[in-house]
């Protein structure tokens, strides 16, 4: 089950899509046949998190037709097209990663965050800030969309606080974040936070969460590994952040990304205006992304 945003006659709408990802349904047509309270928006609907009126929606898309004849006929928006607050990311969690970047292997979970008012989506030109002399990266990672709200999480308990994952790219730009030390900046240019049009349902991916994660720039594979090579998993990151962070429904955490970065390249090749950038997670999504001045 897959939950996305879309524009549909001008309005924003939640549609639902069974597993296969072949019938889709808008919210409004579940509310009325299923009697549930309406919902106009995702975080809306995450903040809600009916586990009941979730189950209902779950058994009523496997069985019965949709109520959108073509998918494509549909503006399809980022999954949350306005995050609640600040991404939360996590850093040199994949070990090839931190060996790429000269890093110590980390003892703890690293977290920094991610200025994102508005999300890129699939499709969306992302800028490389080529005016400014900046050198532009890729990070492809597995968003975890926060259903509740979390506080001092137990570990055997966190798939309790989940309402599901997408697949997301953490866009950097790197003379900003290394040469000045300026992560939260260098991470959070205009259009820099891109997720895709889906979020698949918790239940779709029962932890611990296995799936495998790639990354193309103009066809050619630069990233690839798997989220079972977490050094920190998402148990952990969850138990650990929310000790002294209160994590609220809509809430995004990505997960970090693995090697193959363009600036852990041998020589650097960062990005320019024209390439193509390939996100994918394994059952999930796989998006592209053009690169612009």
């Amino acid at each position: 089950m897959f939950f996305g945003t879309a524009l549909i006659d001008d309005e924003q709408k939640i549609i639902v899509a069974n597993k296969k990802r072949d019938k889709f349904f808008t919210m409004d047509y579940l509310s009325d046949e299923l009697d549930f309270e309406p919902y106009s928006e995702l975080l809306e609907f995450i903040w809600e998190n009916d586990e009941k009126v979730i189950e209902k929606i779950k058994d009523f898309i496997e069985t019965n037709d949709g109520d959108i004849a073509d998918i494509a006929e549909v503006e399809l928006m980022p999954a949350i097209p306005y995050p609640l607050r600040n991404v939360f990311c996590m850093g040199l969690n994949y070990k090839a990663h931190v060996a790429e970047s000269n890093q110590k292997l980390p003892t703890e979970p690293v977290y920094f965050s991610k200025a994102a008012f508005v999300s890129s989506g699939p499709g969306d030109e992302i800028s490389v800030y080529s005016s400014l002399d900046r050198k532009a990266d890729y990070e492809a990672e597995l968003i975890v969309v926060i259903g509740k709200e979390a506080i001092d999480v137990e570990k055997a308990n966190a798939e309790d606080y989940i309402f599901g994952y997408a697949v997301g790219n953490d866009f950097s730009i790197r003379n900003t974040q290394m040469d000045r030390g300026q992560w939260f900046y260098g991470k959070s240019y205009d259009g820099h936070f891109t997720m895709g049009n889906w979020i698949a349902h918790k239940s779709m991916f029962p932890l611990p969460i296995e799936v495998n994660i790639k990354c193309f720039v103009n066809g050619e594979e630069r990233q690839s590994s798997n989220t079972k090579y977490f050094i920190f998993d998402i148990p952990t990151a969850l138990n650990d952040l929310t000790k002294g962070v209160t994590l609220y429904p809509g809430d995004m955490l990505m997960t970090g990304t693995p090697s193959g970065v363009g600036i852990g390249l041998t020589p650097p090749q960062f990005l320019k205006a024209g390439d193509i950038v390939k996100s994918e997670i394994e059952g999930i999504e796989a998006f592209e992304n053009k690169m612009c001045d």
